[in-house]
């Protein structure tokens, strides 16, 4: 993987982290996969851009495979919350900007966002392709399925559209429906409308 690809990477294949790295291999995203477990590594491994086996609570064992590279750790680890922390706090501690945790309950969920974690999601596989969604549209607020092959989602204008109309951005696959400035609802707007920023 080289080194401007390295956006994701996944500690713990099962369920949820399965499904989160295949959805987002699909949308784009190299992912680098850690599971301990060989037979989930070896199965996932043809459908993701690297899967290794690892010990993922050994700090050595994340340095050789260049964790501090990437910008966003899902620690999808759920049976063992020892293991889930004792790599949260590692993760955060080697400055991981964003480390997302899994979490099976409430307390569990307070005391990884104690000891660092950015994000703590109670998930199950629908979410881990919600989550993938989420992390492949950069400024998503909120997003509702609406069928499956359409989605509405609010977004924050990334900076690269400020200051262009719609029609200069070319969204592809993308109805703009409306646009929100401040307290003012633009229903429907012409394409020749602005992108400002908030």
């Amino acid at each position: 993987m080289k080194n401007k690809d390295k956006e994701f990477a996944i500690i713990g294949l099962g369920r949820f982290g399965g499904s989160l790295a295949r959805r987002l291999e699909s949308l784009g995203h190299p992912i680098l996969g850690i599971d301990v477990d060989p037979r989930v590594a070896k199965e996932i491994g043809d459908e993701i851009t690297e899967a290794v086996i690892l010990d993922a609570t050994d700090e050595d064992a994340l340095r050789q495979v260049d964790i501090t590279a990437f910008q966003t750790v899902v620690v999808a680890i759920s049976g063992n919350f020892e293991a889930n922390a004792l790599i949260t706090s590692t993760l955060k501690k080697l400055g991981i900007p964003h480390v997302i945790s899994q979490s099976n309950t409430d307390r569990h969920r307070e005391i990884l966002l104690r000891i660092g974690a950015d994000r703590v999601i109670l998930p199950d596989e629908e979410s881990g392709y919600q989550l993938a969604d989420e992390l492949s549209i950069p400024g998503m607020l909120e997003r509702l399925h609406l069928s499956q092959d359409y989605s509405l989602i609010e977004i924050k204008p990334p900076r690269g559209v400020i200051g262009k109309s719609i029609e200069e951005c070319e969204p592809y696959e993308v109805i703009v429906v409306l646009i929100l400035r401040g307290n003012e609802l633009i229903i429907n707007p012409e394409e020749s409308t602005r992108f400002l920023p908030d």
